[in-house]
Order: C-alpha cells, then sequence, then structure tokens
C-alpha cells in the first residue's frame, strides 16, 4: 500500500495535537500571567448565566488551572476517539468538520480563559459577546464542511439512519451545513447588536434547529431509502 492510500485509510491527528499543544501553551502562558498579575484573593468569572452576568466565580488556584486541564483533556480525548472508531476510511474522508470542531472549540476555551483573567486583572472586554461571536464563527465553518463528509461515527450528523444510510447521511448533513451557516451568520449579527439575553435565546434556539432539523430529515431520507 502506498503511503498516500495509508493516509487515506487513517485518520492524521498531527494538527489536531499541534493545535492542543498551541492551545495549552497560550492557556498555560496565561494563567502563569495571571498568577503574578492577580492578588491570593482574587476571585476570576467561572460561569455567565442567561442574562450575562456572572452567576459563579472561583478562586485564583481553581481558575488559573482549571482551563489548561481541559484543554489537555480534550486533547487527549479527541486524539483517542478516531482509533476507537469504525469506518476509519471515512473518518479520514472527514477529517475537516472534525478538526474545524476540534481547533474551533480549542480557540473558543483559550479566548474565554484570556478574557475572564484580563478581566479579573481589572480588564471590562465583553466576554459573553465574544464567546458568541466565536460559536458564530464556529457555526459557519461547520456549516462549509459539514455537507463534505462521509458518513462515519465522530464527525457529522450521526444518527442511527444516517449510519445505515449514505443517502440519508448526504442529505441530512447537506442540510446541517445550510442550518450551521445560516444560524451562524445570524449569531454573528445578533453578538454585536442583541440585548444579551436575546442574544441567549438566539442561540439556544438555533442549536436545537440545527440539532433537530437534521435529525428528522435523516429519518424521513431512511425511510424511503431501499439500499438502506
Amino acid at each position: 500500500m502506498s503511503k498516500d492510500a495509508a493516509t487515506e485509510d487513517r485518520l492524521d491527528i498531527r494538527p489536531g495535537l499541534i493545535a492542543t499543544a498551541a492551545a495549552l501553551l497560550l492557556a498555560g502562558g496565561i494563567s502563569l500571567w495571571g498568577w503574578t498579575a492577580l492578588p491570593d484573593d482574587a476571585r476570576i468569572p467561572m460561569h455567565w448565566g442567561p442574562s450575562g452576568e456572572v452567576d459563579r466565580y472561583g478562586g485564583k488556584t481553581e481558575a488559573l488551572i482549571t482551563l489548561p486541564l481541559i484543554v489537555l483533556g480534550l486533547g487527549l480525548l479527541l486524539a483517542v476517539a478516531p482509533r476507537l472508531m469504525p469506518r476509519r476510511q471515512n473518518a479520514a474522508r472527514s477529517r475537516h468538520v472534525y478538526f474545524a470542531a476540534w481547533v474551533g472549540t480549542l480557540v473558543l476555551l483559550t479566548v474565554t480563559h484570556a478574557v475572564s483573567v484580563f478581566n479579573a486583572a481589572g480588564g471590562d472586554l465583553p466576554v459573553v459577546r465574544i464567546i458568541m461571536a466565536l460559536i458564530a464563527l464556529l457555526f459557519v465553518v461547520l456549516g462549509n464542511y459539514l455537507p463534505k463528509s462521509r458518513s462515519n461515527w465522530i464527525a457529522g450528523v450521526r444518527t442511527p439512519w444516517t449510519l445505515e444510510s449514505d443517502v440519508a447521511w448526504r442529505r441530512a448533513n447537506r442540510l446541517a451545513g445550510i442550518l450551521f451557516a445560516v444560524v451562524g451568520l445570524a449569531l454573528l449579527v445578533g453578538a454585536f447588536i442583541l440585548p444579551i439575553p436575546a442574544l441567549v435565546v438566539l442561540t439556544l434556539t438555533g442549536t436545537a434547529v440545527c440539532a433537530i432539523g437534521p435529525t428528522v430529515y435523516s429519518w424521513w431520507i431512511w425511510r424511503a431509502d431501499p439500499g438502506r
């Protein structure tokens, strides 16, 4: 088997590992800066409620250590997952969706950590709006790659029906791509003009539509596929 053919049969996780290492270094650097810049009794935002107000603070040690550990754990989990799943060849051909979700989540976590520590040190950045804008961009990127995915167990619209029918997979992921892109663009605009409660409602509603719509559609297409 040629080297190129072998690559097509196996998901090369090196880009994700590189992104994880970069995010871990950035998050660790932010934590080190925060450790020297913040007083020992500092209270750092850890969670925001639907109104956009902080509803949970963490101590200095908890807040500065938790995020880097989450980044490390996420990277290890996503690195191992492809080796445990069937249909590895299709997973390799769907790598753009997988890595978009992997890298996008790392960016979201790292930026959230940076903004939280910066605000704890006296800054006043709009954390919720920044997070929503990043989620919106991730939706748009995923919307671009979802229609190009192949039936697999780790990336794309995975329902019992899409995993049994290639037709259901293609059409459900095509619909999901459109919905993710539309919702992402709406969120990107809303992130900077809507009140925070309305933005949260838009995010939750849009996410539900992106999840439920392709799921129901995949069942509908599966029913009519004689090759399922």
